[in-house]
């Protein structure tokens, strides 16, 4: 399919989820998508986990910012009219984010300081299995909520990590059940309650003979004022599995022309249609699999005057130009694989090395250009 399927993903999708390898610029093709949809007059936000310090600084992104950072609209339409569209990114804050989902749950602004001043807190934002994950769905459930945006992409980590943004929610609901929540509520006086008073018993000798009885008590205390938010969390990954789900949302798998990253590709594709969860297509990264390659040196022979070096340097040239043919039509080789085993709907465009070109804005605009061209 040609580019122009993917200026409608982007014209026309409210979710895409870039996922790939490790080290294939997903990173950089999210930005130059976010670039390419606000140009185009989208409201666009780029939610980011890791991006590198070049592309970082070419973006003007703060680190840990507690707001999306806006890119000034002289900069995204330097080169003509400014257009009505706008571009925020954010680099992913999970312990700001978190912060924010129990100021937003908790029953008063009182509850919920409570929890966060809890020396606990820290410890329990940092170790819980799926608590930085489920920060970043968070944010992206908050952000579709709000409205804000027409448009949000976001960056994942790489591919097999990935899951563990789709995982962690439930992970972390799990590890906040109620059942679980309750060994360290207040006693009840029921028979049941007495039974059930028993097992907190036990839970407490076990926790005091390993933290000490003081440390308990804390513990208790915390664990059961964040049971208070199981059931508005348990609603939002709900909500936000339903909306990954959807026909507004789009996965956009990045990979490189790299055997390994093929590889991962290809197991990506089927652990998402195993979930149901809608495959967009490929961008093929840092390819040559494009028209611009080197054209045949052997026209500079009739300017070389018989020359030797002259005719020296021109068949060197060939023989490099005779490299980068090959390489570019195994990249093609790769495209055409990829495209012959899509599905009806689905996409697969080739994006070049940006290089060097990232360390100005203006690389980002050509990038996002050269991906969006029908």
């Amino acid at each position: 399919m040609s580019a122009g399927d993917l200026r409608r993903l982007l014209r026309d999708k409210r979710i895409v989820v870039l996922c790939g390898a490790g080290g294939v610029g997903k990173t950089t093709t999210a930005a130059a998508l976010g670039v390419a949809a606000a140009r185009a007059g989208r409201r666009v936000l780029v939610l980011t986990i890791d991006p590198a310090r070049r592309l970082a600084e070419t973006m003007g992104l703060q680190e840990s910012g507690s707001e999306p950072t806006s890119i000034p609209p002289e900069r995204l339409f330097a080169d003509g009219p400014r257009g009505t569209g706008l571009l925020d990114v954010w680099m992913l804050d999970p312990r700001a984010i978190f912060e924010r989902m129990v100021h937003q749950l908790a029953p008063t602004p009182e509850a919920a300081r409570a929890i966060v001043d809890h020396r606990l807190y820290r410890f329990l934002s940092e170790l819980v299995a799926g608590v930085q994950e489920y920060a970043a769905a968070e944010a992206l459930d908050a952000f579709l909520t709000d409205g804000r945006y027409e448009l949000i992409l976001l960056d994942t980590p790489p591919s097999r990590h990935a899951l563990d943004f789709l995982d962690a929610p439930g992970r972390l609901a799990r590890f906040l059940d109620e059942r679980i929540v309750s060994l360290f509520g207040p006693k009840k006086g029921t028979r049941g309650g007495r039974l059930w008073h028993g097992a907190q018993a036990v839970v407490d000798r076990v926790l005091a003979g390993i933290f000490g009885a003081g440390f308990t008590q804390e513990m208790r205390g915390f664990i059961g004022a964040f049971g208070g938010l199981f059931s508005g969390m348990r609603l939002h990954t709900e909500r936000l599995h339903q909306r990954l789900a959807s026909p507004d949302a789009a996965f956009l798998l990045v990979t490189s022309p790299e055997p390994a990253s093929l590889r991962e590709a290809t197991w990506f594709r089927e652990t998402l249609a195993a979930r149901g969860l809608p495959f967009a297509g490929y961008v093929l990264n840092r390819s040559w699999a494009h028209d611009d390659v080197l054209a045949a040196p052997e026209a500079l022979l009739e300017h070389t005057g018989g020359d030797r070096h002259a005719e020296h340097a021109v068949a060197a040239l060939a023989r490099l130009a005779a490299v980068e043919q090959e390489r570019a039509q195994a990249h093609r080789d790769v495209l055409d694989r990829l495209t012959r085993h899509l599905p009806s709907g689905t996409l697969a465009v080739a994006a070049p090395d940006a290089g060097a070109e990232l360390e100005e804005f203006s690389g980002l605009v050509r990038l996002g250009d050269a991906l969006a061209a029908g």
